[in-house]
């Protein structure tokens, strides 16, 4: 597998030398912790693709992921971490100010749906354009910063920390401990806002408790594998979960499925083609969302 294609020039480790010549499966011992995190984020995205694909709203995911990219230019260009790489206080305020910025345009997004704003979808083409643009701005005469918002826009797999395990594993048994108690409310919240706010809830609540989480978690993903992976861990199984299955929760099970099924025969194609997981992880799922459509209208 290409290190050097997913980490923006930085080669985390000799993947491609002793990848080679060893079947269908890398080596646990190189590639471990890129594959629990990806396992992680696998799962865990198409539960919240689920929520924009029921609002048709896709688009504000790559929105989401567009702010965040931003953030981390902000963090980077003042000074607070190193585009390389750094310590872990200096990685910590970059992905901060990243999660700042993905937070406050995730609960933007979500209290415009509240109001059934017709023009968030312009809107998310604004942020997507502009978080993009600003952040190569930004960081065009900072030492290795076009670099680094390359990586952060494709795939960075490969250059996943051992720390980046612990955060992955801590954040998603937290999820589960929050959003298990209130799973029925929530999607009710998800499906008919409306029809939940008449029956008491208080929208603005769930759209600061899910886009505070949601944020969160996608400057978290985007930070550690990129934004090509996670928009398309978060909406493509989602996607094809949707043509294939019959009801709500149907798709609830089955979009993380599809996600950890994809992530497992990216990393065996990856390592058997040399080829980056995280961009081979995008292209399976998006043959796959195509190929359950095309099954779902026969």
């Amino acid at each position: 597998m290409r290190a050097s294609v997913e980490g923006g020039g930085t080669l985390v480790r000799d993947a491609s030398a002793m990848a080679q010549g060893q079947g269908w499966w890398p080596d646990w011992t190189l590639f471990g912790d890129a594959m629990l995190v990806g396992g992680v984020l696998a799962l865990v995205l198409p539960c919240f693709g689920v929520l924009l694909v029921l609002r048709q709203q896709v688009f504000v995911a790559a929105a989401i992921g567009q702010a965040a990219t931003f953030g981390f230019a902000v963090a980077l260009a003042c000074g607070l971490g190193h585009a390389h790489g750094g310590d872990d206080h200096g990685r910590s305020a970059v992905v901060g100010a990243g999660a700042a910025a993905a937070i406050a345009t995730s609960i933007a997004a979500l209290r415009a749906m509240s109001a059934r704003q017709s023009t968030l979808e312009a809107r998310s083409a604004w942020v997507f354009l502009f978080g993009g643009s600003a952040a190569m701005v930004l960081l065009n005469d900072v030492p290795h910063g076009p670099q680094a918002v390359q990586r952060l826009f494709l795939s960075s797999l490969l250059t996943v920390q051992p720390h980046d395990v612990g955060l992955a594993a801590v954040g998603a048994l937290l999820l589960a401990v929050v959003a298990w108690p209130l799973r029925r409310r929530l999607l009710l919240w998800a499906i008919d806002p409306w029809t939940a706010a008449a029956h008491g809830a208080r929208l603005w609540r769930y759209d600061l408790l899910v886009g505070a989480v949601l944020g969160a978690w996608f400057a978290y993903a985007i930070a550690a594998t990129g934004l090509v992976f996670t928009f398309g861990a978060a909406v493509l199984p989602v996607l094809a979960a949707r043509a294939l299955a019959g009801s709500l929760r149907s798709v609830l099970l089955l979009a993380p499925v599809l996600g950890g099924l994809g992530l497992v025969l990216a990393f065996a194609v990856a390592h058997r083609c040399d080829l980056p997981p995280g961009q081979v992880f995008t292209a399976v799922q998006g043959a796959l969302a195509l190929l359950c459509r095309l099954l779902s209208r026969r």
